[in-house]
Formats: structure tokens, sequence, C-alpha cells
């Protein structure tokens, strides 16, 4: 189930570096997200490669 919207800012792990991005499109055939990180890049993740992400948040803080 694809729980993420259009417009929402995700932290997508590429390569070791997490990047924040915003999803652009949901294909719900394959369960994947389209996330752009740039004007030029982007690339299509599993809901459970993103993090949701809250700006002035530390995601990697313990609770």
């Amino acid at each position: 189930m694809l729980t993420y919207k259009i417009g929402d800012l995700v932290l997508a792990k590429l390569g070791t570096t997490p990047l924040v991005g915003v999803v652009v499109y949901k294909d719900v055939k394959r369960s994947r997200y389209l996330i752009r990180f740039s004007g030029v890049q982007q690339d299509y993740y599993a809901e459970d490669e993103l993090t949701s992400y809250v700006p002035n948040e530390n995601p990697w803080a313990k609770k």
C-alpha cells in the first residue's frame, strides 16, 4: 500500500548519503515512488526505502 502522497518530502538513501527529495509520481503497479532530488536527479524507490522528512527534526535521534 502506497502511503506517501505526491508532494510529500521524504528521505531516500542514495548510496550511503540520505537525501531529501519530493514524491513526484506513484507507480501503483510496481509499488514504487518516483523521488526527485533536483532538476536533473530522480529515481524510483520502494516504500521501505523511504522515511518521512520533517524539517528541523533529526530522523536518526532515538525517541
